[in-house]
């Protein structure tokens, strides 16, 4: 029998969880980890690698692959990845694949159903995108679910009868999400939602890196390999300063094509700070957005939610602190509540006895609508947007709009279906259009026909539009999911010749692999001594693979890992 777990498809890491009697729990990988990077790539074999040795290997090879990906879904572009080319949802479902196999490692027995979270702020395109994903994973989407929702069902779990006005700030790698909540017996009840699907920790990492870039003398003809390499100090230096208040970063010669340090410079907090002002004032932006939509104030909060491993950098909380004037809450492991929120979520679909007086409810965070004409002195002016599901709906939903033909002798209409808060379409999203055909002429020459346009809207980010001829209940009607961020029936069955034919490591040879490559990304940014040893470490353990001896590896192996944290790799 198949279980259905919960997956926080993150924009840096991903994690799979599940409920037990205990309640939910992080499933880890072999290797005892719970993080999976979002990163693929392929090594000199053309093997496929996925997670933290794809990360390691884009480290110093950044031409290998891809990652960071989930922000690119719902768009139609193709990403290499050695010698094929894959769209974003090809590369998610790699990543989907591996929790999949991760999962069914961990709990003994086949995983196809999953509860998905995505950010609040995702749009149609990108939800069907995430869809499509799974399916290419072999996974049925149970549920999809919001990221903060999924962060405060794990928050509220055990204390959901305390009734209290919770506002979640989600800042993850790629996405900074804000939503506002009520939470009172057993009911959590979503009543706002805002954000920025371009605003993450990797934004802030990419500030320091313009500062460490300006100060090395590097612009975007530096040798790649020397680039990624200084990327890479830039985040260890951002994490090291969420937990002191100075950080030392190295910075290369930029006169060298490969690594070698020319000065160190000591970055602090105030000046991570100062690089970041405008993602923070971006935040704040959002936070403000997001409370006056929802006709709350500052003062109406009672609790402050911190989700995301990028909530770690002390500038968020203080932010927090300056916006909502109270302490915020870290109850969970920012980087692993919303996969314990997704595994709640899972339990709420299977009908769990554990959570049977949980329930949940979200809302829409974009207002849905559709292209009319307006009429003005003398004539219709096109390109207007007409809101019938407007921002912060709660969800499920249906609801009915009316609109008339333009003249008389009209027999049919476009219905052009948008996604947006902006009065023009062409400042929105377009999701899909269909034609209403077989309109009845009017009686008169004044006289217009009036079709009702009815909106569906469910939990899973499915939206049906479906138009009626008042005067004859004829109807047409589009499934949103089945057009916006869809994969052609061509595109998918590309996708996955192209999975098929990257080579995939047997999962017994992943750690070897792991540790070349973490081994080789320490090598190219060493020097001196430490780079010998490191090379004559890594070489023997290569010899050692090669002569496929058992007691050799291992002992190659601890004599590598070793020497690589006294390294500080």
């Amino acid at each position: 029998m198949s279980v259905t777990v919960g997956i926080d498809l993150g924009t840096t890491h991903s994690l799979v969880a599940v409920m037990t009697p205990t309640g939910p729990q992080v499933l880890a990988d072999e290797e005892g980890r719970v993080l999976l990077p979002w990163a693929v790539a392929v090594d000199e074999e053309g093997h496929l690698l996925v997670g933290a040795a794809a990360e390691a290997r884009l480290s110093h090879r950044p031409d290998s692959g891809a990652r960071w990906f989930k922000r690119d879904m719902g768009r139609e572009i193709e990403l290499p990845v050695g010698p094929e080319r894959l769209s974003p949802p090809a590369l998610s479902a790699l990543v989907l694949r591996e929790l999949r196999v991760i999962a069914e490692l961990a709990l003994g027995q086949p995983v196809t159903r999953a509860v998905i979270t995505v950010p609040a702020y995702f749009q149609e395109p990108q939800r069907a995108a995430t869809v499509q994903a799974a399916r290419l994973a072999g996974l049925e989407v149970a549920r999809m679910v919001n990221e903060p929702t999924a962060a405060a069902l794990a928050h509220g779990l055990h204390d959901a009868e305390r009734e209290r006005r919770v506002v979640v700030l989600d800042l993850g790698g790629g996405t900074f999400d804000v939503s506002l909540l009520d939470i009172f017996e057993g009911v959590i009840e979503v009543v706002g939602t805002g954000g920025d699907g371009r605003l993450g920790g990797e934004d802030f990492t990419e500030a320091i890196f313009a500062l460490a870039q300006a100060e090395a003398g590097l612009d975007e003809q530096s040798p790649p390999a020397v680039r990624a390499l200084l990327r890479a100090a830039c985040e260890r230096a951002k994490c090291q300063l969420s937990e002191r208040s100075r950080a030392p970063l190295s910075l290369p010669d930029p006169t060298s094509a490969t690594w070698r340090t020319a000065r160190s410079l000591e970055l602090s907090r105030p000046m991570l700070e100062a690089a970041c002002r405008p993602l923070l004032e971006r935040i704040r932006a959002c936070v403000i957005d997001t409370l006056s939509s929802a006709r709350r104030g500052a003062q109406d909060i009672d609790e402050v939610l911190l989700v995301g491993g990028a909530t770690r950098m002390p500038a968020i909380a203080s932010l927090a602190v300056e916006l909502f004037d109270r302490i915020p809450v870290q109850g969970h492991d920012p980087d692993q509540v919303i996969a314990l929120g997704a595994a709640v979520q899972a339990a709420l679909v299977e009908r769990d006895a554990a959570v049977a007086d949980i329930v949940v409810t979200d809302v829409l965070s974009h207002s849905l609508g559709v292209e009319i004409s307006r009429e003005g002195d003398d004539r219709f002016l096109p390109g207007y947007f007409m809101p019938v599901l407007h921002r912060n709906t709660t969800l499920p939903v249906r609801r009915v709009e009316r609109v008339w033909t333009l003249h008389p002798k009209q027999t049919s209409i476009t219905v052009a279906v948008f996604q947006g808060e902006h009065r023009y379409t062409r400042l929105n999203t377009p999701l899909g259009s269909f034609k209403v055909q077989g309109i009845p002429l009017a009686e008169s020459e004044e006289a217009r026909q009036a079709v009702d346009l009815a909106f569906v809207h469910d939990l899973n980010g499915l939206l049906e539009v479906e138009a009626t001829i008042a005067s004859t209940g004829k109807t047409a009607s589009i499934l949103i999911e089945q057009q916006a961020g869809r994969l052609s029936p061509e595109a998918r069955e590309r996708a996955h010749r192209a999975m098929e034919r990257l080579k995939v490591h047997p999962r017994e040879l992943l750690p070897n692999r792991l540790l070349v490559e973490q081994a080789s990304a320490a090598l190219a940014g060493l020097e001196g001594g430490a780079q010998a040893a490191v090379d004559a470490a890594l070489l023997a353990f290569e010899d050692a693979l090669a002569r496929q001896h058992p007691e050799a590896i291992e002992a190659a192996a601890r004599v590598l890992r070793e020497l690589l944290a006294r390294v500080g790799a």
